[in-house]
């Protein structure tokens, strides 16, 4: 994944492969350059979450244009979620009108987790699933002290 960083007319493309370097070229800087200075404070913060910190994703925008209204109205209810709470699928959707399966196949279309908390949504009688695996979604909510009744 090339990642490019622009400074003073000297552009710097860093091109990564499983968190190794690749490649790095350097060349003049140009207007269509794109800065990875979001990409860095993204990473970091997504470390400092990991590492217990409590961490406001709100300041970021995700592209949810190429999914429904529906899907689209579903993930941004899930922002709104504070850290270490969780909801059930029921409570969602009672909130939304609609019904739990519905809930859980928008949340399966989230494009950032962690960003979009759809690991704080949760069944009635246990975690529920998860896009990434029921396993995550159990560390995910022990970062944030969570408490799930099993």
């Amino acid at each position: 994944m090339p990642y490019t960083l622009s400074r003073d007319n000297l552009g710097v493309t860093i091109i990564l492969h499983h968190n190794t370097i690749r490649k790095i070229t350097l060349s003049k800087a140009s207007q269509r350059m794109e800065n990875v200075k979001s990409v860095i404070n993204i990473l970091d913060d997504i470390s400092a979450y990991l590492d217990g910190e409590r961490i406001d994703f709100s300041r970021y925008s995700v592209d949810l244009e190429n999914l429904t209204d529906f899907q689209q109205l579903v993930l941004n209810e899930v922002k709104q979620i504070p850290y270490g709470v969780t909801v059930t699928y029921g409570m969602l959707a009672r909130d939304l009108q609609t019904s739990p399966r519905a809930i859980g196949g928008a949340l399966s279309k989230n494009p950032a987790p962690i960003v979009i908390p759809c690991h704080r949504v949760i069944g009635k009688h246990g975690l529920g699933g998860f896009a990434w695996g029921v396993t995550i979604k159990k560390q995910l909510l022990h970062v944030e002290g969570a408490r799930v009744l099993m």
